[in-house]
């Protein structure tokens, strides 16, 4: 997590063309200061939307010149936040010695100078630097720093001796007092001040250079930050949901080396609480990255239905990473699923990708069944048309092949949840139902449980409004 190049604040949102005009309005004979200053905050303006690498190149030309008139000398402050914006403009074009080189400048220039959350995030900037460099130890000197300045040098959990975890499988202890209770993860906890929020960073960045070291004692450590980043961070932030899954993998690894003191169930719980923050709209690349942790934690903990669990799981990971942009991330999850469907093959060769899917929603209890479906529509929801109707041909396909007993079951708890969804996944729902039945070996046992699923589970505008989208479709009642 990169703290901001500068603090300042503007009372209203500035576009680069305002700076432009700006810029272009002060003489840089008469008012060199007023000309670098409005530099500065356009050539930062210019490398948070930067496309092309002469727009980073533009930006640093136009930091160069600021800083040579607010030199160190005369304006140390103000040189620092020009270095650090500098220093971000070479690590977005890849050139990390130099950004390190200068976020270090930028550190011992503001320390005796800034105020402290300036001075903290500068520290967060160089720490998250020499973790990129491969420099975990100089990276937790600085975040320690930071988390000092922070805390006016109270000690955090994990400054402190690692304390007893408790028994395992008690996830609660695990996550601490952060458990929000909404699908927006907008439980009370955290804080939404600047403070708070470069408390989170400096703690995330310091767990993340701590798990790099890879000793047990460091991934307790980690642990123990994550866990205070989670407490200082706004519940529904990024930064909350990436703490959150920072957390679970770290439970996990201690889990894969067969540490004691901590449960699979602990990591899932930690995945599944980061996932109520990191929603599949707000934050795709996030969510899709821990779906793919969750599934592997599944996979670990190997216990009925798990397997199945994995692969759902996978399959929504894979439904955001795309091979052009996360390349890596698309073929780690790729080989997770091949993994995942050759251990199900085993038990049961014939059956098809989402056959296993179809088997967990028949045999788990109706308030898992009923986050699965209303998780996959939701994602189904999220596609082109086209794209909707194979996700939802899919998955009533597969559940129409179960057993009539579990087929009635799913279907009654599928109409409830398409019934909170757009009216286009119902619509779509009720055309594919038709088509699927129409197509069966028993279709008029098939539309006789339809039809009793629609009158037990619906009251009377929501059945007459779906036994008119399925006659629509030439469905005949029963």
């Amino acid at each position: 997590m990169r703290a901001g190049a500068g603090l300042h604040r503007r009372r209203r949102a500035v576009t680069i063309e305002d700076l432009e005009t700006e810029l272009a309005s002060v003489r840089l004979a008469e008012a060199p200061d007023d000309w670098a200053l409005t530099a500065y905050r356009l050539a930062v303006a210019r490398s948070e939307t930067a496309g092309r690498p002469e727009d980073i190149e533009g930006a640093l030309g136009l930091l160069d010149k600021a800083a040579r008139i607010l030199t160190a000398d005369r304006a140390p402050v103000e040189h620092s936040r020009i270095i650090t914006a500098a220093a971000n403009c070479h690590r977005a074009a890849g050139r990390a010695d130099r950004s390190l080189e200068l976020f270090v400048r930028a550190a011992d220039l503001i320390a005796p100078r800034a105020p402290a959350v300036e001075h903290a995030a500068a520290l967060i900037n160089l720490g998250l630097a020499h973790c990129e460099a491969g420099h975990p130890e100089p990276a937790i000197k600085a975040l320690d720093r930071a988390v000092s300045l922070m805390t006016d040098g109270r000690a955090q959990p994990s400054d402190t001796a690692v304390r007893d975890q408790g028994s395992a499988g008690e996830p609660d202890q695990i996550l601490g007092d952060w458990a929000p209770d909404q699908e927006d993860g907008s439980g009370e906890s955290g804080t939404d001040d600047e403070a708070g929020r470069l408390l989170g960073a400096a703690l995330i960045n310091r767990a993340q250079a701590r798990q790099t070291l890879g000793h047990d004692d460091d991934l307790r450590a980690a642990l123990d930050d994550y866990r205070g980043a989670i407490a200082a961070l706004p519940a529904s932030s990024l930064q909350a949901g990436m703490a959150a899954h920072g957390l679970g993998a770290a439970v996990l690894e201690l889990c894969r080396r067969g540490v004691s003191g901590w449960s699979v169930d602990d990591a899932v719980n930690a995945f599944e609480q980061s996932l109520s923050v990191l929603g599949h709209t707000s934050f795709p690349f996030h969510h899709a990255v821990a779906r793919h942790s969750l599934a592997l934690a599944f996979e670990m903990r190997s216990g009925p239905g798990d397997l199945a669990r994995a692969l759902n799981s996978t399959h929504a990971s894979l439904s955001v990473f795309d091979p052009r942009l996360h390349a890596a991330h698309w073929r780690t999850a790729h080989a997770t699923l091949a993994r995942l469907e050759d251990a199900l093959g085993e038990g049961d060769p014939s059956g098809g990708r989402l056959s296993h899917v179809a088997r967990l929603l028949a045999a788990t209890d109706e308030t898992e069944r009923e986050q699965l479906l209303r998780d996959r529509l939701l994602r189904a929801a999220s596609l082109p048309p086209m794209g909707i109707r194979t996700a939802v041909e899919a998955l009533i396909g597969s559940v129409a092949a179960l057993n009539l007993d579990d087929y009635r079951e799913v279907l009654r708890t599928m109409i409830g949840v398409l019934m909170e969804l757009p009216d286009q996944l119902l619509e779509t729902a009720c055309d594919v139902l038709c088509r699927v039945h129409r197509e069966h070996d028993s279709t008029a046992v098939l539309d006789e449980t339809l039809d009793s699923v629609i009158s037990d589970r619906l009251f009377g505008p929501q059945r007459v409004r779906v036994r008119d989208l399925l006659e629509t479709n030439g469905w005949v009642r029963p």
